[in-house]
């Protein structure tokens, strides 16, 4: 099983994407955990991911993981912070040395438009109003993916994704970091965005610190 896309974004910050291509008799074969998941193919993403991490991170003990009330995985007692993503044909995973991390990785498809509504504020909405369409498309799902990745990294419940999360700016190029801010309970943080578009995808990793 090869890494699809592998990235340092420092030295204590790092993240990998998996192509799945494989049926799901080989994740449950390699990954020897019972999920109790009817269909198939979020059978299949939901082992996918964790057997991604297995093999960034051979020292974690899977079956010792548990899920937060906001549906971030943990495990106990381990020196290191972890996100996990997935959509229809990949896995994603980001790990940190230091400080909480969040990952989303989000298929770049029209779907999107009916969700806007619920994670742009004004201020997004403007930034994409003169865009062609289909780089409207491409923005809305890199504010997305870039939302659900501060949600994971915040940590927090209680969020409205158009309110409480403010991206600073569009992305621009195939890859880069933007800022964003986390507005919630009166306590303002700023946040990175790293980010990178793939063919059909694009994938947000949030962190807070600088680089």
């Amino acid at each position: 099983m090869p890494f699809f896309y592998q990235q340092n974004i420092n030295e204590t910050r790092h993240l990998a994407i998996w192509s799945i291509i494989e049926p799901v008799s080989f994740f449950e074969t390699d990954i020897q955990l019972a999920v109790d998941i009817q269909n198939e193919e979020r059978k299949i993403q939901h082992l996918a991911v964790r057997l991604l991490f297995k093999l960034m991170m051979p020292e974690a003990d899977l079956s010792t993981m548990v899920m937060a009330d906001n549906g971030k995985p943990y495990l106990q007692g381990v020196p290191f912070h972890f996100s996990f993503s997935h959509c229809k044909g990949y896995a994603a995973v980001a790990v940190s040395d230091t400080d909480p991390i969040g990952i989303d990785i989000e298929i770049i498809h029209p779907r999107i438009l009916k969700v806007a509504h619920k994670f742009l504020n004004d201020a997004e909405k403007a930034m994409i109003a003169n865009l062609p369409e289909a780089a409207q498309l491409q923005q809305m799902a890199f504010f997305w993916a870039a939302k659900e990745a501060m949600y994971k990294q915040h940590e927090q419940l209680g969020i409205d994704f158009a309110n409480h999360f403010k991206v600073m700016s569009l992305a621009s190029g195939d890859k880069g970091i933007v800022q964003a801010q986390i507005d919630h309970k009166g306590i303002v943080q700023t946040v990175n965005l790293d980010y990178h578009f793939g063919d059909d995808y694009v994938c947000v990793t949030c962190f807070t610190d600088s680089l």
